[in-house]
């Protein structure tokens, strides 16, 4: 058992190599935040069960591409196509910079208190990495969140959030959500605009709801069907753009070679 970013990790092997070891310098590129100091937001916990393989929502988790994309409402308050990315041994580590127009006016457009931990060679922004092979951590200027993505089945997989925030009375929480409703309220009415014009209504559509989780939901179990369609067939990857996907799939391959060898 070790305690490390106020978690306590517990390995099942007790000859198994220390938790540094494994990290393998993966905390160089973690935010700067302060785990300690924040406290856990309860009303921010979730729980989704995925219909899809496991593997699916660890790449669509690391995967930088599909951000300016899928994600053009939901997480415009990032500059996507400054995106930094990278491995540590089997870890993946990702940081993206806040977009300049919510850079400019952070304090007013986050939905939650801004995050007072961030420092000049740890600017605002998000990072994102996911740590060999199934945990993830989203770290930004409000909110640090552990993401626990659990296989259930060949096409099951469960997701578990919780948040932490900074500490701050319900009126300073009350006071920045009524702050940024305007904000995010014409970013998502934006998007369901396009969606009605598409022919679709609001609630049928997850990628005009604004919430980049019920998109990534979406994606991945779209991705699962066709995977188990007829015409499926394996395609090579996009060299700059799936090399993260890339480097996950060598490391489960390798990671499945040392466990039966």
């Amino acid at each position: 058992m070790s305690c490390w970013d106020n978690m306590i990790w517990i390995h099942p092997d007790p000859e198994a190599p220390s938790l540094q070891t494994w990290l393998q310098g993966i905390e160089a590129h973690l935010g700067p935040h302060r785990v300690s100091e924040l406290v856990e937001h309860a009303d921010t916990a979730t729980s989704h069960d995925i219909q899809a393989n496991w593997k699916l929502v660890v790449e669509n988790y690391i995967d930088g591409y599909h951000l300016s994309h899928l994600h053009s409402t939901s997480l415009n308050m990032y500059d996507h196509k400054q995106q930094q990315s990278g491995f540590c041994g089997p870890h993946f580590h990702f940081y993206e910079p806040l977009a300049p127009d919510y850079a400019a006016n952070v304090d007013k457009q986050s939905p939650l208190p801004v995050i007072d931990h961030f420092t000049p060679e740890k600017p605002l922004g998000a990072y994102v990495p996911m740590l060999f092979p199934c945990f993830g951590i989203g770290a930004d200027e409000s909110s640090w969140s552990i993401f626990q993505i659990i296989p259930l089945a060949v096409d099951k997989t469960r997701v578990i959030t919780r948040t932490r925030v900074m500490p701050a009375s319900d009126w300073s929480f009350w006071t920045q959500e009524w702050k940024s409703y305007s904000h995010y309220q014409k970013q998502t009415a934006t998007k369901a605009d396009k969606s009605n014009r598409d022919g679709q209504e609001d609630g049928d559509d997850p990628l005009a709801s604004g919430d980049f989780m019920a998109e990534d939901i979406y994606v991945c179990e779209q991705q699962q069907k066709s995977l188990a369609s007829p015409w499926y067939s394996v395609g090579a990857y996009a060299s700059q753009q799936e090399s993260a996907i890339r480097e996950f799939h060598r490391q489960v391959l390798q990671a499945m070679k040392t466990a039966t060898d």
